[in-house]
């Protein structure tokens, strides 16, 4: 029953936090992508004015467009801290040390879900879970996520769609 909310809530589209900064996510999804032999290319594209003052996002983050074996999109970003904390956090703590706990976060977006591309995205997320340092879904690291017990869970349950498929 869990599973089948999740299922219409994700739709075409799925979006999470990712305890893995935006260098690092799109280097193992490249490099997955190679091991599966699925062929892709990758474009820059621009952050949303949204992204960048909600999430702190670059200015810039990085789409894979995916061709076969199913066509679909990866998108991540950088996500650093919303406004709220940085502005509270520029009181107490020093730019560097802000710097070193909002960093590794990104947001990845998975685009084009649907019956045809399912079965070759899951099979490229558990990959990238599986070859990932750490589990994606681990954010406790950055500040933002240290008291959000329940925003936490729900960033793994979303990881945990694919892990079921």
């Amino acid at each position: 029953m869990l599973w089948k909310a999740i299922e219409l809530l994700v739709g075409s589209e799925w979006r999470a936090f990712c305890g893995l900064g935006p260098d690092r996510f799109l280097a193992l999804a490249i490099g997955v992508l190679d091991e599966l032999g699925y062929q892709h290319t990758v474009e820059e594209i621009s952050t949303t004015e949204g992204e960048r003052t909600m999430l702190g996002a670059d200015e810039t983050g990085d789409r894979i467009i995916v061709s076969d074996p199913a066509s679909f999109q990866i998108e991540v970003i950088r996500a650093r801290i919303n406004p709220i904390t940085s502005v509270a956090l520029s009181f107490v703590l020093t730019e560097e040390r802000r710097e070193e706990l909002t960093d590794d976060l990104s947001v990845v977006t998975l685009r084009e879900i649907d019956d045809t591309t399912r079965d070759a995205m899951a099979a490229f997320m558990n990959r990238v879970i599986a070859e990932s340092d750490r589990p994606p879904w681990n954010v406790s690291h950055h500040i933002g996520f240290q008291l959000a017990v329940l925003l936490r869970y729900k960033i793994k349950i979303l990881w945990g769609y694919w892990r079921r498929l």
